[in-house]
């Protein structure tokens, strides 16, 4: 029998997943599958990915890994990428080349059973794949056999199955879509019979904040981490919102000139405190 832990979207949230972790000591894990989106939105970058490298795990690139060694001619100098900005300086040059091997998915096998591992699909990390997406489930049935599946990237829990097959995105260990909590799985597999367990960890929020608040992300990146800090507070992706936001309100030209103006109009009209 082997318990998998399966940790998505962390999203540089330190004190989560160390809790988390801990928390998992006590439950007899084999194997941790870190499905992508562990770095950015957070400070502590360099600490998380020396954490994941310390676990016996099985892990792929997220779109936000992929952006940190791809993208640095969009976002560097402008201020609606600050948080990219900020992971990208605050990583080693070893962790950088380090996520230049991760793959964006993976197969493995466990117990004698296939287990397909990506953050948005096998064919792109910004894929959405949700409980009814029927059509990609039977395209990556035909591409990428398996017996199992999993993903992440929507924020989103799921389990499905479909086809004698099974899907599953086990939710978001940081920015959860809904609600204030982190929910991750334990994949469980005796003999090719397949368990899986979702489980809530409820953080304090207060604690967070003061985590946040006392770094110098937030120096470096107040609108981000003010963001963050809300949809940490009640589930609400503010961070897209906001950019929707701005996208209707301001020319692609104007926007880093009037990154702060339309933050503070965007606040003040959804009645939300700036921390």
């Amino acid at each position: 029998m082997k318990k998998i832990a399966i940790l998505n979207d962390i999203h540089c949230n330190y004190p989560v997943l160390d809790q988390v972790l801990k928390d998992l000591k006590i439950k007899n894990i084999d194997h941790y599958i870190i499905c992508g989106d562990f770095l950015t939105d957070g400070f502590d970058n360099e600490k998380i990915v020396n954490t994941i490298r310390t676990l016996p795990a099985t892990v792929i690139a997220g779109n936000r890994e992929i952006s940190l060694n791809n993208d640095q001619h969009i976002w560097q100098n402008k201020d609606r990428w600050t948080s990219m900005v900020f992971a990208y300086n605050s990583l080693t040059s070893n962790s950088l080349e380090y996520l230049k091997t991760l793959p964006i998915t993976k197969t493995i096998k466990v117990e004698g059973l296939s287990i397909c591992i990506s953050h948005g699909s096998p064919y792109n990390v910004r894929d959405l794949i949700y409980k009814d997406s029927k059509h990609f489930f039977n395209k990556i049935i035909k591409d990428f056999p398996a017996d199992v599946y999993l993903f992440a990237h929507t924020h989103k829990k799921f389990y499905k199955k479909y086809k004698n097959k099974i899907f599953i995105n086990s939710g978001a260990l940081s920015l959860y879509s809904g609600l204030s909590k982190s929910v991750y799985g334990i994949l469980t597999i005796d003999n090719k019979n397949v368990s899986y367990e979702s489980i809530n960890y409820q953080y304090n929020f207060e604690s967070i904040k003061d985590y946040y608040l006392s770094s110098d992300y937030y120096k470096f990146s107040p609108e981000w981490c003010n963001l963050i800090l809300h949809t940490l507070k009640d589930g609400t992706d503010y961070g897209f919102d906001f950019i929707k936001y701005l996208t209707k309100t301001t020319t692609d030209e104007d926007c880093d000139f009037l990154w702060h103006q339309r933050f503070i109009e965007y606040m003040a009209q959804n009645n939300l405190e700036i921390f």
